[in-house]
């Protein structure tokens, strides 16, 4: 069964009106009909994933409609349905159906690129309350896994809770997550939740909660080195938006640059897939926009370097990217460039209205108007 974003018509209504194209124009154009799209605007077909890839490439949408789309089935199988409908039923849960919790996860990592936080919350959030019940009750030799999972979905769903401007329900979640690593003893699971306590409280104007928040992650115990590469960057953010001295803001962002140079010497977590290089880069320009911001203006070519190379791979635009297009639009307007600018932020837009981000969208729009503002 496919699962279709309920805001991909009008995403496809708004592209091909910007192309300037009629109905009639874009089903030539993809060798479909008329009526076809026009129900598809209408929500009453499902377009099929091939037809979405010829609207992609017609439209030069960059992925953004094919991403509305997500297949469940080709994450859990029927046996590992069987045995999560079983769960819920009878509220206990055998191996594999923690490990079909495991997988249901991970799909729902990869729906949270795709169409945005907002979209997946309730379903994850209700998904979770049934994981709560089962660990409550489990007393058997596999509580410890089950235990292990449902940290992992409250790190997860606490996310999802700060991304759309939720902290109580962040705070709440993360806390039970907190309480279940410390009962099977995942380090790296209790720093990822500490480290993004700290992003949440950056978001509440809280940069002293952020800065030892993020310290403190990295003084748990056997850390992944990709999680300290993480956890150093958000405190030298932190620092340099509070007027730290460049030298101390840098000096942290090298000790960021030396772990993560050694993240692949060991498994990388599952919640942490995103770290690759290019998250990295992106997380050191936004550190030195930072320092531009702060009263430091040589850093911001870095800057529109750093953060144009580490987005440069995300041509899909995942809901993440949509906040550093931002800051990329910051960096070319300290530097001057208001075309360059412009089209960041008009990017950051896109993903805004692919994830139905209206804190995106109003911060996107807000740069707009900067740029045309007079100057002092």
């Amino acid at each position: 069964m496919r699962v279709v974003d309920p805001r991909l018509p009008a995403t496809l209504r708004a592209l091909r009106e910007q192309a300037g194209l009629s109905l009639r124009d874009l089903a030539r154009i993809v060798y479909s009909s008329r009526s076809h799209l026009h129900d598809i605007e209408q929500s009453r077909r499902k377009p099929p994933p091939e037809l979405l890839a010829r609207l992609d490439d017609a439209l030069k949408a960059g992925g953004r409609l094919t991403a509305m789309i997500h297949t469940p089935a080709t994450v859990l199988d029927g046996d590992q349905v069987a045995r999560l409908h079983h769960a819920s039923r009878t509220n206990q849960i055998s191996a594999g159906g923690t490990a079909a919790l495991a997988d249901l996860l991970a799909a729902q990592r990869r729906l949270d690129d795709a169409v945005g936080s907002g979209s997946v919350l309730p379903a994850a959030a209700m998904q979770l309350d049934v994981i709560t019940g089962l660990v409550r009750d489990a007393a058997d030799a596999n509580r410890r896994a089950l235990v292990d999972v449902a940290g992992q979905w409250a790190q997860f769903v606490g996310w999802l809770y700060a991304a759309v401007g939720d902290a109580a329900g962040a705070e709440r979640t993360w806390a039970a997550g907190l309480a279940w690593t410390a009962e099977t003893g995942d380090t790296d699971l209790a720093a990822t939740i500490l480290s993004f306590r700290g992003y949440a409280a950056e978001h509440q104007g809280q940069v002293g909660a952020m800065i030892s928040l993020s310290q403190a992650a990295q003084r748990q115990p056997g850390v992944h080195p990709g999680q300290l590469a993480y956890s150093a960057g958000q405190e030298a953010r932190g620092m340099a938006s509070c007027g730290h001295r460049p030298s101390a803001v840098l000096g942290v962002l090298d000790r960021s640059a030396e772990h993560a140079t050694r993240q692949f010497e060991r498994p990388v977590p599952p919640w942490n897939y995103f770290h690759t290089g290019a998250f990295f880069l992106v997380q050191k320009g936004v550190v030195l926009l930072h320092l531009a911001d702060a009263g430091h203006p040589g850093y911001a070519e870095k800057a529109v370097e750093l953060l144009a190379t580490g987005l440069a791979p995300d041509r899909r635009r995942p809901g993440w990217s949509g906040a550093h297009l931002c800051d990329l639009g910051d960096a070319h307007a300290h530097i001057g460039d208001r075309r360059a600018a412009e089209q960041a932020y008009t990017e950051a837009a896109s993903v805004a209205a692919t994830t139905g981000d209206d804190r995106l969208a109003a911060r996107a729009s807000a740069g707009v108007r900067a740029l045309s503002a007079p100057s002092a």
